[in-house]
């Protein structure tokens, strides 16, 4: 059995579904038959694919990194872009995987980082998959399923907000949550992760706590007893983030 948690938008408090973006016509530049799956988190996909470069794409103003991850928890992950697409569109998806990735180091306050990623297009295994790089926003804009003991996030479009990628693995990994916290909305403290995305920039990048929750679930209670990390956390300069397109 899957269970999915869908993402959701909110603009003035109001939960609504905002953007749409034009699909480009890009020549395509990769095979469907490369499939990649990477290690420190159950994976979907098949292992496989051949590398082909490291990407150091300019998609959302991906952050270098270069900081000191010191005994910080990694994610090796596998993304993947379902339809066949263009190599200037496979660089720009690297950008926004180094736009979360810098997102994700601040929300996990510095004690877990996205390390060795992996990107190939035409296929659906991974741990991440992609509708398409700059395809329109669909309903749900992203969510999260389990099943079988594993998880996979899956994004309408790789224009999508951080936010939204930071939700979904709130759900699969961070929390783990089961359940929304789509009212705790507090834009003056940062938060919640867990609530619904609201129109502009990257959205929030902080989960709330007992201090700043505005709703019931108090995210850092459960993060804590997950993996047992301070908070206020060390923090400091985000890890690079290094992206290898197949």
């Amino acid at each position: 059995m899957k269970h999915k948690f869908p993402v959701i938008f909110a603009r003035s408090g109001l939960l609504i579904l905002f953007l749409a973006l034009m699909i480009s016509l890009p020549l395509m530049g990769c095979s469907k038959k490369h499939k990649s799956s990477r290690g420190a988190v159950p994976a979907t996909g098949t292992p496989g694919g051949t590398g082909t470069g490291t990407g150091t794409g300019t998609g959302g103003g991906g952050n270098g990194g270069g900081g000191n991850p010191g005994d910080a928890n990694e994610l090796d992950l596998s993304w993947t872009v379902k339809e066949d697409t263009s190599q200037a569109d496979m660089e720009y998806m690297v950008g926004r995987i180094k736009t979360y990735a810098n997102n994700f180091w601040i929300g996990c306050e510095g004690q877990a980082y996205l390390r060795d990623q992996t990107l190939s297009c035409g296929s659906s295994g991974g741990n991440v998959v992609i509708d398409s790089v700059k395809g329109p926003m669909k309903q749900p804009p992203a969510m999260c399923s389990f099943g079988g003991g594993q998880w996979t996030i899956w994004l309408s479009t790789g224009e999508i907000a951080s936010h939204g990628f930071l939700h979904e693995i709130g759900h699969g990994w961070v929390g783990p949550f089961s359940s929304e916290e789509y009212n705790c909305m507090n834009q003056g403290a940062g938060v919640c992760i867990q609530a619904a995305m609201y129109g502009g920039g990257e959205g929030f990048n902080k989960w709330c706590d007992t201090e700043n929750c505005v709703s019931h679930q108090e995210c850092w209670t459960k993060i804590q007893a997950t993996h047992s990390w301070a908070h206020p956390g060390p923090g400091g300069t985000s890890p690079t983030c290094n992206v290898t397109i197949q």
